[in-house]
């Protein structure tokens, strides 16, 4: 690589991204603090006008909580009066009320008395002469209560109660439903809790001013309300939004939203500019990032003219290199920097030196297939004189048990002789497309155990599958062996029908099954046969054993059915498998 190359990188490039990044930045400098006073003074219009949809939607665990206990109490407080003189009863009522609703402590009746005894849970307890009590009784409607520390469940509770009236017309008690008060007040999981959208506090009130809930202690919460302003006048005025002070001096952004008649909800927020003013010591801060911003906008420029249209010319060159196109001119670099133009000359020399051992490789492969093709010649040739050699034998040995083992030899010396050929037509490729192997050794076979007189239907059902060599040939030897089975055992007068299918899930499992007469069984289990049995079942459990599959014999009256299911192997780089029928 020549020095002109590289000394036109060193100052043009640095050079030219300086340049670029002092231009960038200096009018951005000047709009940085007219941008920012806008968009604080947009967030806190949009701050003020959003706060009652926002102050609803932070409360609303605590809005279904208080909904739910007030429906339960209206829903009980008109099914008590059938109960309240059958104590078990109506305890039972409120256990399954209490069951229903399990984030309530206490679902209770408590009569005008005070004496409770019909509540969840069994619990009783005596609220004569209590407050809480009293309040909830001292007029025929709805009330809301809080009680900081609940006299049956031990801690803080928002009471929702209902009035109970008589068959008389009378109000005999009332019915409560206790939420505990951190139910209330836990925050919602749904909710958002970013860019400043969590209230400060979100307070319940009813509307005589009393506080029912508070999402932060109830010290805290008083110092928050608005200083000029009661929770019984805010109650009187319905749902409003305005700005005011707390009593410890703080600008809040409050928002006033009617549940019910009974219930309000009060939201303190902090207004958009509580921190986004921009001050003397965060400024400099602030002026630093929209330098680096800036900056990151002027480098991805420079880059985008300088380097990434060059890589892209490169990459494309290499993608379609990659994706087998081998014939394409060398990649337009206008003006590169002086390291891209020596990658470029670095790819230009990889991708000479890939095609030239690609053609290599090429020509290695086709050697490899051809030598294959002519294994598998040559073996099924050898095979095939084997078998002229045992037909001779069989011709010219009067002794039937030989006959009968020489017959069981030259079918399995076929077998191989048929596959082997079959390899031979298709060698050269990682796979083999089993379903034409199989209809050759199925028509090879047949050949073989055919009788004059005795008419055979071999019907094929097989599905498209390829496989590796390794499955494939102990696939179609199997196939072979048990398709023998059935020919052989058959009937020499009798019509024969055999079912050959072979279904396939591409690339996962495979099953092979063939359907024939019983009589196949003694071969293929190799019980109660001679030598020649015990051998063809012995190859058939050797063969599956090979495919990693599992066989089964299925008998359905005249019909037996050999089944094996396997799992589809991937292919392999040995294509000359070894067949064990050890």
């Amino acid at each position: 690589m020549s020095a002109v190359r590289l000394g036109r990188f060193g100052a043009g490039l640095i050079r030219r991204l300086a340049i670029v990044n002092v231009v960038a930045l200096l009018p951005l400098a000047i709009l940085a603090g007219l941008q920012t006073r806008a968009l604080v003074d947009e967030a806190s219009d949009s701050l003020t006008r959003a706060a009652m949809a926002r102050t609803v939607q932070a409360a609303q665990q605590e809005i279904k909580l208080i909904g739910a206990a007030q429906a339960l109490a209206r829903t009980l407080g008109t099914m008590a009066p059938r109960v309240v003189d059958d104590v078990p009863a109506c305890i039972r009522l409120m256990d399954d009320a209490a069951a229903a609703y399990p984030e309530f402590s206490l679902v209770a009746y408590i009569p005008m008395s005070g004496q409770m005894t019909c509540a969840s849970g069994g619990r009783t307890h005596d609220f004569a002469g209590n407050p809480l009590f009293a309040r909830l009784t001292d007029a025929r409607e709805p009330r809301l209560v809080l009680n900081p520390s609940g006299p049956v469940s031990g801690y803080a509770v928002l009471g929702a109660g209902w009035p109970v009236v008589g068959a008389n017309g009378a109000q005999i008690g009332i019915v409560t439903v206790s939420v505990p008060h951190q139910a209330v007040v836990a925050p919602d999981p749904l909710s958002r809790d970013t860019l400043n959208e969590k209230p400060v506090a979100l307070i319940s009130f009813d509307r005589d001013g009393t506080i029912l809930s508070h999402s932060i202690a109830l010290e805290q919460a008083a110092a928050l309300l608005p200083a000029e302003r009661t929770l019984a006048a805010l109650a009187r005025g319905g749902a409003q939004t305005f700005d005011d002070f707390s009593p410890d001096g703080s600008h809040r952004v409050f928002a006033v939203a009617s549940i019910t008649s009974e219930l309000f909800l009060l939201g303190v927020w902090s207004p958009a500019d509580e921190n986004a003013l921009i001050s003397s010591s965060v400024a400099p801060w602030l002026q630093a990032i929209l330098m680096i911003l800036s900056g990151l906008l002027a480098a991805a420029f420079a880059a985008e003219r300088l380097v990434i249209r060059h890589v892209r010319s490169l990459s494309a060159a290499m993608s379609a290199f990659a994706a087998g196109a081998r014939r394409l001119p060398q990649p337009d670099l206008e003006d590169p920097p002086a390291e891209i133009a020596e990658l470029a000359d670095v790819y230009a020399a990889m991708t000479e030196t890939i095609q030239r051992d690609e053609a290599e490789l090429e020509n290695l492969l086709h050697q490899k297939a051809e030598l294959l093709r002519e294994v598998h010649h040559r073996t099924g040739n050898s095979l095939q004189l084997i078998a002229s050699i045992l037909r001779m034998h069989l011709r010219e040995n009067p002794d039937d048990a030989v006959r009968q083992v020489l017959e069981h030899l030259l079918e399995r010396v076929m077998s191989l002789s048929t596959v082997h050929l079959g390899l031979y037509r298709i060698a050269g490729s990682p796979e083999v497309q089993v379903n034409a192997l199989i209809a050759e050794v199925i028509a090879k076979v047949e050949g073989l155990h055919s009788r004059s007189g005795r008419p055979t239907v071999i019907e094929q059902h097989l599905a498209p599958l390829a496989l590796a060599t390794q499955q494939a040939v102990p696939l179609a030897l199997l196939l072979a062996e048990v398709l023998a089975a059935f020919l052989a055992g058959a009937d020499d007068d009798a019509a024969l029908l055999i079912r050959v299918r072979l279904t396939a899930e591409p690339g996962k499992a495979a099953t092979l099954s063939v359907s024939g007469p019983p009589s196949a069984r003694v071969r293929l289990t190799g019980s109660g046969g001679g030598a020649p049995d015990v051998i063809a079942a012995r190859l058939v459990r050797s063969f599956v054993r090979q495919l990693d599959g599992e066989a089964e014999l299925l008998e359905d009256g005249a019909l037996l059915t050999f089944r094996v299911a396997f799992t589809i192997r991937q292919s392999i780089t040995d294509a000359n498998p070894t067949v064990d029928v050890a």
